[in-house]
């Protein structure tokens, strides 16, 4: 491959996360039927946390991605088998942040609320934003243990919008009793490894930016949020210190100003209650996306738009193709689709459809997981397609060099190689092919050793657990394609397209 052929940047991976975070730009009517999300990521040059990746090399982002990837599926993993051994319909709410060094995600910011006396129309906060959980939190004032974050704690007292969430206005799987408190709704979320949340479910009115200009702002009101005032063990993931009762005196050391920005998590997963904001759409409960490739020239300071209900169009005609979404029966949030087959190029591998399958015991299953950089798959699925790509590879009189740290299986590029003659790639889904065309969609390319790495990374056998799911398709080969999620009919919809700045 030329060097002509490849984008030589610094990696820039807007295609390759969106576990969580977008800054929510949207237009909402007074009865809003749909809006749309300004998506940047933490490392972008827009974002308020880009020093803390402006000095990673190339190298080192991509390993901090595929560590990443299988953090991401551990915490699936133990939150789905968490929900798979419990008798509450509660907890569904586990959540599979990616608790890794240097992890990237998008953020996004909401205004919640407006003062009593009127003075300050909204306050503004920075929200990691999660497919993967469906409550949407923050931390407030008058919290027992919390991280510490710049902004000072949410007032909800000194919101004349805010509400707390009577008990009967909930169904009893969303407020049963244990999560009613002196008639009001509680709720809790443990995460898979350790960290949780608590605190109480309210009505508030939320502000966000508009795309119809740069400073315009439309609000949205009696939105469920939760008020968090118990928060524990989110310091190592954020890195930023934790406060609990009795520090007082002992204070930890307190980060330097505008470095600890985020408040809270925005949840859009597929859950049963009605908390994630895809669900609390009045009647198109649909998103979608476009998601940049990381090779895009500009891509460091590019963003894009993850927008809702009537704002998420994706057109008609036979170039739009649809599969349905379908959820598991125990843990409900992340997006399952029904895989049938896998193509490397024109090689169909065969597989039983089975092997894809949601078993009854809570094992296997195919999710599209934007939270998840690369995609993913268990060792006896992956080994199948690794064999194909090595034949591709060794038909063009090219042989495997060392794997570089993450990858397990990289090329020596010839100057003069031609990306067209990389495989595509196709995942089957019922009713709907999924074909990866772009070179950067399938491989990633190390521009100073002139090395392409095959983008499917592997589950050990020492890293798979009972209930990890058989493929997780991520966000890089989802590059180049809208995707549009429509949970009132339980269709997937994505059609190929040239996702550009702003997209």
């Amino acid at each position: 491959m030329s060097r002509k052929n490849v984008v030589s940047s610094s990696i820039n991976l807007v295609s390759t996360i969106v576990y969580i975070s977008f800054l929510l730009n949207l237009a909402i009517a007074a009865k809003p039927k749909g809006f749309s999300m300004k998506m940047i990521r933490s490392n972008s040059k827009e974002s308020p946390l880009h020093p803390r990746y402006a000095n990673l090399t190339q190298g080192e982002r991509f390993q901090g991605l595929v560590k990443q990837s299988k953090a991401r599926v551990r915490h699936l993993g133990s939150a789905r088998a968490a929900a798979y051994n419990k008798s509450s319909s509660m907890n569904p709410d586990i959540v599979p942040v990616q608790y890794v060094d240097d992890n990237e995600f998008y953020i996004g910011e909401v205004g919640l609320g407006i003062s009593n006396d009127g003075q300050q129309p909204f306050q503004n906060y920075y929200l990691i934003i999660d497919t993967g959980s469906d409550l949407m939190w923050t931390q407030c004032h008058g919290g027992d243990n919390y991280f510490y974050q710049d902004p000072p704690f949410y007032d909800q007292e000194g919101s004349s919008t805010y509400s707390r969430i009577p008990c009967q206005d909930l169904d009893v799987d969303e407020c049963d009793e244990e999560h009613c408190e002196d008639g009001f709704c509680t709720y809790k979320v443990e995460y898979a490894s350790g960290q949780e949340t608590f605190g109480h479910l309210a009505y508030e009115r939320f502000t966000m930016n508009s795309i119809i200009g740069e400073h315009a702002r439309e609000s949205v009101e009696d939105r469920i949020m939760g008020c968090g005032i118990n928060q524990r063990n989110f310091g190592s993931f954020l890195r930023v210190p934790e406060i609990h009762d009795g520090d007082d005196d002992f204070p930890p050391p307190i980060p330097a100003p505008g470095t600890a920005p985020i408040a809270g998590i925005l949840g859009l997963g597929q859950g049963s209650s009605n908390f994630s904001l895809v669900r609390q759409l009045d009647i198109e409960k649909q998103f979608e996306y476009c998601l940049q490739s990381y090779d895009l020239v500009g891509a460091d300071v590019s963003h894009t738009y993850l927008r809702f209900g009537s704002d998420a169009i994706i057109g008609e005609g036979p170039e739009v193709l649809t599969t349905p979404i379908i959820q598991d029966p125990e843990f409900g949030t992340p997006y399952h689709l029904i895989l049938e087959d896998i193509s490397v190029g024109n090689r169909r591998l065969w597989f039983e459809k089975s092997v894809f399958e949601i078993g009854e015991d809570g094992t296997g299953g195919t999710i599209i997981d934007s939270g998840t950089p690369f995609t993913l798959m268990i060792r006896r699925h992956y080994e199948r397609v690794e064999e194909v790509v090595l034949e591709h590879f060794e038909e063009l009189g090219i042989r495997p060099a060392d794997p570089e740290p993450g990858f397990k299986l990289c090329f020596p590029i010839p100057d003069n190689f031609d990306s067209n003659e990389l495989p595509t790639m196709t995942f089957h889904f019922q009713g709907a092919d999924f074909v990866i065309n772009q070179w950067s969609g399938n491989f990633v390319y190390f521009v100073d050793i002139n090395v392409l790495c095959f983008g499917i990374i592997v589950l050990d056998d020492d890293e798979e657990g009972d209930y990890l799911h058989a493929v997780y398709l991520g966000a890089m080969q989802q590059a180049n394609k809208r995707i549009l999620y429509n949970l009132r009919n339980m269709e997937l919809s994505f059609t190929d397209e040239q996702c550009i700045l702003g997209s």
